[in-house]
């Protein structure tokens, strides 16, 4: 008979792997980052929020200095084609296991040389060559100029300018650069990565770095993608199990095939368990499982605020064990973004926001609460206006019917 776990347990477990509860908070980012596998990072703001929530006394330098200055950390694109905040030193595991993912999910005629092509830069029968030029032209610009933004890099290699047109005809008809997908393209085959972007901490707009500069001691074929795929899911059972193969597929974006191929060498470790309510079929590694059956739910009432985006919202398909289902339109937005939520022993319980005009915390809550919870939500939304020190984010995503009516 499968074993069977309470959700509390496993919240509560779940948490202190995070990083999440007061006592487990650890003051190394890069080991905070490695514990939970990667920091979202399509959102500027995130990945320092996600940290302030994890480590104690947090100060925005402390990742600037990780990702610019000592490049323990890096930005790369990888899992579900999103940008992400890695280790550097598994930066190649990152780049290699999502590869394939990547290219599977970009149409034909915006990758490649189908690219060129469709912006009318060549013929077909040239637009290989022509791919090879600019990677080429690309990597001489950075290798004079130092990193570099997409439109600087567009003065000296003009194709960069040109647009293409998309949903032609459709409400969301648009058009994007030949040169941010060039740079996207050339950041998942390892060739070029993020380097800091231009502006405050708040920034998107990124300088871009020719790869063998900004991380000179790694080696992308030191690794196999099968290999890295294997690496890759090994790490999420770790940060984020008890977990589904639902789950591992939605977070990875791994085929069915590659999932089989990268569990194979990991069964040996893993055991099945059950979570009371939810079912059967929840894999974790055995060593893991032992230390969760040795622990006890905490003893007293915890809360967090995470932001948009944050990892362990974003790091299950099926998010019932820690949110009702009937509160599910109120977190998350049309495209399934999670918008910053307000959480309460191991469960989300609200979402939170800031006033524009002083950049304070406000939440709003969906569930009751007791008056000792009330008020170490209260103690927590202070120690985050305080880290925001009146600056407001502006919401990356669009907001949900309950996110907007707070005020």
């Amino acid at each position: 008979m499968t074993e069977s776990l309470s959700i509390s347990l496993v919240n509560g477990y779940l948490a202190h792997k995070q990083h999440l509860l007061p006592t487990s908070r650890h003051a190394d980012v890069v080991q905070v980052t490695r514990d939970i596998v990667a920091l979202h990072a399509t959102s500027a703001t995130s990945p320092y929020l996600s940290l302030w929530a994890r480590m104690p006394d947090f100060q925005r330098e402390i990742l600037e200095d990780a990702l610019y200055e000592r490049r323990d950390l890096a930005k790369v694109l990888c899992m579900r084609v999103t940008v992400h905040a890695v280790p550097s030193d598994e930066a190649p595991l990152f780049i290699r296991a999502c590869q394939a993912y990547i290219e599977r999910r970009t149409p034909t005629r915006f990758r490649g040389p189908g690219l060129l092509v469709q912006a009318g830069l060549c013929w077909e029968e040239e637009a290989e060559a022509l791919l090879q030029d600019l990677h080429s032209r690309v990597l001489d610009v950075l290798a004079e100029k130092g990193p570099s933004t997409v439109r600087e890099i567009g003065q000296v290699v003009p194709e960069f300018k040109a647009k293409i047109r998309h949903d032609v005809g459709k409400p969301y008809e648009g058009a994007f650069s030949i040169g941010s997908r060039l740079v996207n393209s050339m950041s998942a085959w390892g060739l070029i990565i993020r380097a800091r972007p231009r502006g405050s901490w708040r920034s998107s707009l990124y300088k871009y770095a020719a790869l063998s500069d900004w991380l000179p001691d790694i080696d992308l074929e030191s690794i196999t993608p099968e290999e890295a795929r294997s690496g890759v899911v090994r790490r999420y059972i770790a940060a984020f199990g008890p977990t589904t193969l639902d789950d591992i597929q939605w977070w990875t974006g791994f085929s069915k095939r590659e999932m089989k191929e990268a569990l194979e060498p990991l069964m040996p470790a893993l055991t099945e368990l059950a979570i009371e309510g939810l079912g059967d079929g929840y894999l974790m590694l055995e060593d893991d499982a032992q230390r969760l059956r040795g622990v006890t739910p905490p003893d007293a009432p915890y809360v967090f605020f995470l932001p948009s985006l944050d990892p362990y919202i974003m790091g299950y398909r099926d998010r019932r064990r820690f949110l009702a289902e009937k509160h599910y339109k109120k977190v998350f937005d049309r495209a399934g973004n999670a918008l910053p939520t307000v959480w309460v022993n191991g469960r989300v319980v609200g979402a939170w926001g800031q006033l524009r005009e002083d950049g304070s915390v406000i939440y709003g809550l969906f569930e009751s609460l007791s008056e000792k919870e009330q008020a170490l939500l209260a103690d927590e939304a202070q120690r985050l206006e305080t880290f925001l020190d009146g600056e407001f984010i502006k919401p990356a995503f669009f907001h949900t019917s309950f996110t907007r009516a707070l005020k």
